[in-house]
């Protein structure tokens, strides 16, 4: 049977592998059996080669059915220590922010590696030289390379093979196989766990790329929801909260801060209220990384203190400084290059609802400075209505004020008590004609039409009053408003001629 490349083997599905490797077992046994001499130097070859797809194969297969990184380094470590019969091996995985899993298996029983002895192996340790030059070590005596950490008795000898675990160009962690005897290990070992590396390297960039998706979906999401909540009016503070959550669950950051300029030239905090009021201390952490971002309209870095890093973003709106969003992160952490894209979309977005909130405040002072002109205006005018009132009251002469359909809108006490007998409830809101109807019904009514010039009209008319006394009166009634426009109202007078 020919021999299969490791990586055709990573693409061959399941079943195929499953049978690949019931046929190499098969062969292997029937090879065992016809064999009545000790084993020859090809034989011993053919094992090896056995041993060495058995153990590929089978790590192909695990690693298909798991996407937790933690379960695929310990199916590793399980798989060489049975595989290769080591009594020590670990795994270091490293990442932007150092070392994200360590773990070792020692007599086939896994655990994890103490982070302090972890961290050791990786800044002055063999394992560290190898990710920092991406060059795989075989030792075939501990002893003779000062590399080598001894921790523990049986680390003061033995054999050891430490190679980078990688996938193209980006190293993903180290793994590390210890035997306690000097020149334990072959060339044969080496390609293994080589190939062993290269398929951990491959398995952990495909981990790595799945979290970074569900990293992605998980932002747009979240992006998605805060367009939907800047889409509806909220308060400052209200905003100021939902930065303050966004910035440490989208962005991994510390803390967020909104800073506002108020017009004056000077920037201000607007802070959460509540159960998200932030320390003071954070806040003015923050201050200094966002007066530079306002400032210069620039991203600005700033290392407050030395444990914290603050990266400021200038909000612009159509060209206009607003102010500045910071975030505060602890030193060694930071924005991942995807996450850039996404932290612009986003600062846009609050620099937009920034404006239309101040847009907002501005159109609700002027609207009340508006409502107080307008009720300063109402009650000028309720004044100067009540003026005319007594004024209209106090003349002499009967007055009608009358609509183009001649609906009485208006009449003066002596029109309504001297001459109609009535209040001027009853009278407003008549129709002209039910006003002459109700003078007819006091007594005898006489009409005298006489000439008028241009479109008024005048007319003599006979009434009596309360007391039954005869009354003549002269009315003359005149259009409002100015030539050229249709007569809306007139007003009308009831002279005394008596």
């Amino acid at each position: 049977m020919a021999t299969i490349p490791s990586d055709e083997l990573a693409a061959l599905p399941n079943a195929e592998l499953l049978e690949l490797v019931r046929e190499l077992r098969a062969a292997n046994e029937h090879m065992r059996s016809i064999a009545h001499a000790p084993p020859s130097a090809a034989q011993s070859l053919l094992d090896d080669q056995l041993r060495r797809t058995s153990l590929l194969t089978q790590l192909a297969i695990e690693f298909r059915e798991s996407l937790d990184p933690a379960m695929i380094i310990e199916q590793s470590l399980r798989a060489i220590a049975v595989h290769l019969m080591v009594p020590g091996a670990s795994i270091i995985v490293v990442g932007g922010d150092g070392i994200e899993l360590a773990t070792s298996v020692v007599d086939h029983v896994v655990q994890p590696m103490e982070p302090e002895l972890a961290r050791e192996v990786v800044e002055k340790g063999l394992a560290g030289w190898v990710l920092r030059h991406g060059s795989s070590v075989a030792l075939s005596d501990v002893a003779r390379d000062r590399r080598w950490l001894q921790f523990s008795e049986r680390h003061r000898s033995g054999s050891v093979i430490v190679i980078p675990i990688r996938q193209s160009s980006a190293i993903h962690g180290v793994l590390t196989v210890h035997r306690g005897s000097p020149y334990a290990f072959s060339s044969h070992d080496l390609i293994l766990l080589e190939g062993v590396a290269a398929q951990l390297g491959v398995a952990l960039s495909a981990v790595r790329h799945q979290a970074s998706e569900r990293q992605r979906r998980s932002q747009a999401m979240d992006l998605l929801a805060m367009s939907q909540f800047l889409s509806a009016e909220h308060t400052p503070a209200e905003l100021a909260a939902v930065l303050y959550e966004k910035s440490v669950l989208v962005f991994g950051a510390r803390a967020g801060f909104l800073f506002l300029g108020d017009g004056s030239g000077e920037l201000r905090s607007v802070l959460p209220e509540g159960d998200l009021a932030p320390d003071p201390t954070l806040v003015t952490s923050a201050a200094g990384a966002a007066r530079l971002a306002w400032a210069s309209q620039r991203i600005a870095t700033t290392g407050p203190d030395p444990d914290t890093t603050c990266v400021a973003l200038p909000l612009t709106n159509h060209g206009l400084a607003i102010g500045a969003y910071a975030l505060l992160h602890v030193n060694g952490g930071g924005f991942a290059a995807s996450a850039w894209s996404l932290l612009t979309a986003f600062t846009h977005m609050v620099a937009a609802a920034c404006a239309n909130m101040t847009l907002v405040a501005s159109l609700s002072e002027q609207a009340r400075a508006l409502e107080g002109l307008v009720a300063q205006r109402t009650g000028q005018v309720q004044r100067s209505r009540d003026a005319l009132r007594v004024v209209f009251d106090s003349l002499r002469e009967g007055i009608l004020l009358l609509d183009a359909g001649e609906r009485v809108l208006a009449a003066n006490s002596n029109f309504c008590v001297g001459i109609a007998g009535a209040q001027p409830r009853k009278i407003v809101g008549q129709s002209y004609a039910q006003v002459w109807q109700g003078l007819e019904q006091r007594g005898a009514l006489l009409v005298e039409l006489l000439a008028a010039p241009g479109s008024g009209r005048q007319c003599l008319a006979v009434a009596q009053d309360v007391a039954g006394a005869t009354r003549r009166f002269l009315v003359e009634r005149s259009p409002v408003g100015g030539e050229g426009r249709p007569v809306e109202q007139y007003i009308e007078f009831w002279r005394e001629q008596t």
